[in-house]
Parts: structure tokens; sequence; C-alpha cells
């Protein structure tokens, strides 16, 4: 199982992708909704937690994405992250799995949700260093 994070922004997902791997997790990457769809599809296997922005381009934006990954896998943890106020309304009602995380962020905020969520990977410690 590993982190799939998908994010437009290349710059952003580079940096993430980058602190989780130091982290000690691994990552799967994808800059849009249909890329992570067409990879899980492919790849066939249950993400430890998604990471997803909201707004990207293509037919699945970080809502549609996450409502498909917990139609195959429920259990799977989602933090969405967004830099848009108009994005908040949509995300009105979270369950226990899923956090948001308001852009701009650090690494390490995404590292301490995926703790709070409890996938972090074995041995990992609150002090994550990093960006």
């Amino acid at each position: 199982m590993c982190i799939l994070v998908v994010e437009d922004d290349t710059l952003i997902r580079m940096i993430l992708v980058e602190e989780l791997v130091d982290a000690g997790f691994s990552v799967q990457e994808a800059g849009s909704g249909d890329q992570a769809i067409a990879s899980l599809e492919t790849l066939g296997r249950e993400p430890q937690v998604l990471v997803t922005d909201v707004h990207m381009p293509g037919e699945h934006d970080g809502l549609a994405l996450a409502s498909h990954v917990r139609s195959r896998w429920p259990t799977v943890p989602v933090i969405f992250t967004t830099g848009r106020p108009d994005a908040l309304q949509r995300l009105e009602k979270l369950d226990a799995r899923q956090v948001l995380v308001r852009k701009p962020y650090v690494p390490n905020d995404i590292i301490a949700c995926i703790q709070q969520l409890g996938a972090a990977p074995a041995g990992l410690s609150n002090d994550t260093g990093g960006a």
C-alpha cells in the first residue's frame, strides 16, 4: 500500500512527494483525477491514503476522485487540499476519515494528517523535519 498524491500543480506535487518519501512512505503520484483513476485501475491496489487537490482539470476533480476511490475501498482516508474558499462549501460534511488542509501548507501538515488518520509507517516519529 502507498500514499496516492494527486495534485495538478507540478511543483507542489514534487515537493510533497519528496517529503513523503523522505518520511518513509511509498508514494504514487498523478497530475489529475483522471490520471489517478487510470493508474489505480492499472495497478489495482488500495492506496493507504489519498491526498488530493479539490480543483483539478479533467473529468474527475478531487471530490469525484475521492468518491471513486471510496466506492472501491470504503475505508481509505482522504486528505483534501485547496486554496480556494469556494471549495469549503463543497466539503461541509467530512467524515472521521477525511481531512481538509488549506493551501498554502507545508509537507509536515500532510504528514501530521496521515499520522492523525493512523496511516503512518512504523517508526515514524512526530518530528519529521522537512520543509
